[in-house]
């Protein structure tokens, strides 16, 4: 019994001991030449197309080889490196990766672009056939597409031509888009959508033309040899071709309106058959009809009344009437005017033509009146015209006084009476308003100094009128005063280029010459040459006693014209300027062992810079004098190979020896 006992507890203690390896996490397993297993990104997996089925076979083939050349892995690391599809060593993944990026580089990284060649040459009218040569870059498709379209000032785009695989492209403009207006081209790919540069055309306007006589009306009548003015508007795309009912043609033409005369020996219809310019064929309009009569009956009437509805006294102006029919020799025709209730009076000269010029004579006082024409053989009148006798303007300058600081505008009251809306304004400065419509009027002025401020000229209507007024503004400006800013260091080099901060308010007078001095020998300021900029002033600073160390000098700007000087600073003058280093030192030291030489520094602007003739190097030393520790292992001499300042290169002198003895 003692014996099964003892056998089952050892057995226990084995079957523990197994179990307790197996699970122990610091058993650590063989090691194994199966390289590492990395997961695809599904962000690098789609891209792989026809290369994944290669890929998938040599992952198989490298899971073999893994199972055979490694005897040691057990099943159940082999189930943890197994490959599927979507599994790759890390190297196959690195190098896939790489594969994927210049796939993707190809797809979208290349640089596409359409570009349309210059067609500023182009003048087209809706409805026309265009050629719009472009180039390309980048790997376009073979099967890829390139279609023109129009944008008009909207944002609206229809396509105008069939898709095309090369340049040029036909286009069409559509016969409905409006001419005189512009619009941009822009060449659309359809494979990997790419879009050119937008470029501007613009439509030319289909031509119209209406034909009237030249007063409007669409009718007159002619006594036979006389003749007759036509008038025909054009609008469109200039120059212009027309033609007549009478065969009239007309090629060419710039004017717009175009007048014709016309001499029919009997009554006679005239329309136009056609006009055209670079868009071909437009549109037509209206009628003349001037008939001819041996003896029609006179007739008088005025003609453009809206022109003469205001007048002014002792300014001549041309009153344009008709008068058709037979007149007897020796007809004449008179202007007259009537107040409202008051009998009619002749102010012009008998005239035989259709327009007189005449003017009101000054004793007629403004206001409204009535005007016609008549003729003596036969007597008629006209019809009766409302007039305003306007009268001259008369133009007060308001008196202000207006306290103004520098650079602000003000304004000044100018009132108008008379010959107006419109007003206009001259003011003694050049300042100049017109088309006014209000009064009182206020005009800006923005006056540089104090200012007397008179009317020049003025008037409206009637031309330049009477003026009157004075206005003063003063200007208010700052007291001159310059500023000397903070100095960017107190302590200079003798030689060197200071830069000097300040700032100037006030008005200088024409010919002012800005200067820095400094203090002489004696303190007395001097002037040094001077280089000015914006906000700085640059000056050479030499100090005036150069045998001492350093001195203290002041300085200040001052102003010619008015004379003006800022505040005093100090600045200290380092002269002279170049630094002086003395190695000293004597020393019997056994070899390994350390000792220390001295440098003492003069002159120049600390820091301190210097290499010894062992090739020792300190850079930007504040310490005066300088304790180095040296560890020759032979008898040397040391001896300064280099000194500077801030004032630049200095010099060296003395020696220091350190004896080695073994």
């Amino acid at each position: 019994m003692s014996k099964f006992i003892i056998f089952f507890f050892l057995g226990l203690l084995a079957y523990s001991g197994t179990t307790l390896g197996q699970k122990s996490p610091s058993v650590k397993k063989p090691a194994s030449n199966a390289k590492k297993t990395v997961i695809v990104p599904a962000k690098k997996a789609v891209i792989l197309k026809a290369d994944t089925a290669k890929a998938s076979s040599k992952i198989q083939a490298d899971t073999k080889a893994v199972n055979l050349k490694d005897s040691s892995v057990n099943q159940s690391e082999i189930d943890t490196m197994a490959v599927s599809k979507d599994t790759l060593t890390e190297k196959q993944a690195d190098e896939l990766a790489e594969k994927a990026e210049k796939t993707a580089v190809k797809d979208t990284v290349d640089i596409y672009k359409i570009k349309i060649e210059d067609i500023s040459y182009l003048s087209v009218c809706p409805g026309t056939t265009i050629n719009v040569p472009f180039s390309t870059e980048g790997p376009f498709d073979d099967e890829n597409t390139f279609v023109v379209h129009l944008i008009d000032a909207s944002g609206k785009s229809v396509p105008i031509s069939l898709p095309v695989k090369k340049s040029p492209i036909r286009a069409v403009i559509p016969s409905y888009k409006i001419g005189g207006e512009v619009y941009q081209l822009q060449i659309v790919s359809n494979i990997s959508v790419f879009k050119s540069q937008l470029v501007s055309i613009r439509l030319l306007q289909i031509p119209s033309a209406r034909l009237e006589v030249i007063d409007g009306t669409q009718a007159v009548r002619i006594m036979p040899g006389q003749e007759v003015n036509l008038k025909v508007n054009l609008s469109g795309t200039a120059p212009w071709s027309f033609r007549l009912s009478d065969s009239t043609n007309v090629i060419n033409t710039l004017s717009n309106p175009h007048f014709l005369i016309v001499k029919p020996t009997q009554v006679r219809a005239y329309k136009i058959l056609g006009v055209s310019n670079a868009c071909g064929s437009g549109t037509i309009s209206g009628e003349a009809i001037v008939n001819v009569d041996d003896n029609p009956e006179p007739k008088l009437e005025l003609k453009e009344i809206d022109k003469i509805t205001k007048v002014c006294s002792d300014i001549p102006f041309q009153v344009p009437f008709s008068a058709t029919g037979k007149f007897k020799a020796g007809n004449r025709f008179v202007v007259q005017i009537a107040e409202r209730t008051g009998a009619f009076k002749t102010i012009s000269s008998p005239d035989s033509s259709g327009y007189i010029t005449t003017k009101i004579p000054a004793s007629y006082k403004p206001g409204e009146y009535r005007l016609r024409v008549t003729s003596s053989a036969p007597y008629l009148v006209s019809q009766t015209a409302a007039v305003t006798i306007v009268s001259p303007t008369v133009t007060t300058l308001l008196k202000d006084s207006l306290y103004l600081n520098e650079d602000q505008s003000g304004e000044l009251t100018v009132k108008f009476a008379g010959g107006g809306p419109p007003w206009f304004v001259l003011l003694s400065d050049g300042t100049y308003e017109n088309n006014i419509q209000e009064s009182p009027y206020k005009v800006k002025v923005k006056p540089y100094n104090d200012t007397n401020y008179e009317i020049t000229s003025a008037g409206g209507l009637c031309g330049v009128g009477k003026f009157s007024g004075k206005a003063k503004v003063a200007v208010k400006t700052p007291p001159v005063a310059i500023t000397l800013d903070k100095l960017s260091q107190n302590m200079v080099c003798s030689g060197s280029v200071l830069e000097i901060p300040y700032k100037i308010v006030g008005r200088y007078n024409p010919g002012n010459r800005f200067v820095v001095q400094i203090t002489d020998k004696n303190g007395k300021f001097v002037d040094l040459p001077t280089t000015i900029t914006a906000s700085t002033m640059n000056v050479k600073l030499t100090s005036a006693s150069p045998a001492d160390t350093i001195r203290t000098h002041r300085i200040r700007i001052i102003s010619s014209s008015p004379a003006v000087s800022s505040a005093i600073e100090e600045i200290d003058i380092i002269a002279p300027n170049k630094a002086v280093g003395e190695v000293s030192g004597k020393n019997i030291i056994t070899a390994g062992r350390s000792t220390r030489i001295q440098l003492k520094f003069k002159n120049g602007l600390p820091p301190w810079s210097f290499t010894l003739s062992d090739g020792t190097s300190i850079t930007g030393t504040f310490l005066n004098p300088y304790l180095i520790t040296v560890s020759p292992t032979a008898t040397t001499e040391y001896k300064l190979a280099a000194v500077k300042s801030g004032c630049g290169t200095g010099s060296g002198k003395g020696s220091a020896i350190i004896t080695v003895e073994n």
